[in-house]
């Protein structure tokens, strides 16, 4: 699993991202944690069959991730307990690796996702991965490929995020990971029940997006019922670790620091 290193402290996070993403998509947020607490490093990885990842093996689900994540971490030098922090799918991977390896997690931080199937009618994840397959496998630039998103009415920062996929290879730009293995993976993840990963003893921190439909007041209820905190931040989406970066990253320093 390719992965990525910040920070100079003596101290490991993992950062993990969501789905159709990369590691890339978490600097920022790494940037001003580690501005705020200097003893910390952060390994953020670019999840298997993403990025510069090697390509999904075949059935590969949330544990094939987690383990994945886990001999990753190892590799980069973090020992012990991991504390893992993860976006969407990211997130889930971390609850994943405390079923596959509670003795392996520290601690999990799910940044705008709940334990629980989630429902495609509910998120934009099922339609943008849509757009996502329906898009060419090539193009001479970037702008041709803006102008496939921006005809289905893609957000702008939404292409970007899959703009970051596309590798220059002779005189065209194509997709370096496997689209339709993305979407088998993308069905297993999503149907899958995580809510056992609150009963193993592991903490697990919830922060979710005013906005986002995600983390519903139900799930608030039953996480805070298992014996887990829920965080809320105002006026953000699902991606509020890019659109409220500052304050996410002034969040997580506080609630580590509290631990």
């Amino acid at each position: 699993m390719f992965s990525r290193k910040l920070g100079e402290g003596g101290r490991g996070v993992v950062l993990l991202h969501g789905f159709m993403g990369s590691g890339s998509n978490l600097r920022r947020l790494a940037q001003l944690w580690s501005e705020r607490d200097p003893s910390l490093f952060f390994v953020l990885p670019d999840l298997t069959g993403h990025g510069r990842s090697p390509a999904l093996p075949a059935g590969a689900d949330l544990f094939t991730l987690a383990g994945d994540v886990i001999a990753t971490a190892r590799a980069e030098g973090i020992q012990g307990p991991l504390r893992i922090v993860g976006h969407s799918l990211g997130g889930r991977v971390g609850l994943a690796a405390i079923l596959l390896s509670p003795s392996d997690v520290k601690e999990v931080v799910a940044l705008d996702v709940a334990p629980g199937p989630i429902d495609p009618s509910k998120v934009e994840s099922g339609r943008v991965l849509e757009i996502y397959r329906g898009a060419p496998a090539e193009a001479k630039s970037r702008d041709e490929m803006r102008a496939y998103f921006s005809a289905r009415r893609l957000s702008s920062d939404r292409a970007e995020w899959l703009l970051t996929n596309l590798v220059r290879e002779g005189d065209a730009l194509r997709w370096r990971v496997d689209r339709e293995a993305l979407a088998a993976l993308h069905a297993r993840t999503s149907s899958a029940d995580l809510w056992s990963a609150l009963g193993n003893g592991v903490p697990v921190h919830f922060i979710r997006g005013g906005d986002s439909p995600f983390v519903s007041e139900e799930d608030v209820v039953r996480i805070e019922g298992a014996g887990h905190r829920v965080e809320t931040v105002e006026g953000a989406d699902h991606y509020l670790h890019v659109t409220h970066a500052e304050e996410v990253a002034r969040r997580l320093d506080e609630h580590f620091r509290a631990r």
